[in-house]
């Protein structure tokens, strides 16, 4: 009987041991193409804000400057102006179209209040995309709401 006991216990835990081990599946990484001709027309602009969520900006008589960015490829840096506060801080270029801003340094400046400040540097933290057209640009999230429209100009 313990003969028999035993060889039952034995096999118990033999079964129970015996897992079948689940293998990874291989990940594939997926080989994002950045357009060359793209960047070249982003990088090095003047870009001047000219919408916000949408709606056109008009800067009131109390506003220092235009709300600017521009980009620079030698460090990815980025720049501007956000209506009376320069900032700056770095930009990353993520596959076809798609950007990423650091969050922002920008001067303590003090400002009337006229919301386009806050919304326009809240936007580019919250920008996941890019698109190009003639000479406008449009930062979309990652939803594909419009955040921000500039227009490039010369200096």
């Amino acid at each position: 009987m313990k003969y028999v006991l035993s060889l039952t216990v034995l096999f118990c835990l033999i079964l129970f041991n015996c897992k079948t081990q689940e293998v990874p599946k291989k990940q594939t990484e997926t080989v994002h193409t950045v357009d060359k001709k793209s960047v070249a027309h982003l990088v090095g602009a003047k870009w001047v804000l000219t919408k916000l969520n949408g709606d056109i900006v008009n800067l009131s008589k109390t506003e220092l400057e235009q709300p600017f960015i521009r980009l620079t490829a030698k460090d990815n840096g980025v720049g501007g102006n956000s209506g009376c506060n320069p900032f700056g801080g770095t930009f990353t270029l993520k596959g076809n179209q798609n950007i990423q801003f650091s969050e922002m340094l920008a001067t303590m400046r003090y400002c009337d209040d006229n919301g386009i400040e806050g919304v326009f540097m809240a936007n580019l933290q919250k920008a996941a995309t890019y698109i190009i057209t003639n000479n406008e640009l449009t930062l979309k999230d990652e939803n594909g709401y419009v955040l921000s429209t500039f227009e490039a100009v010369e200096d």
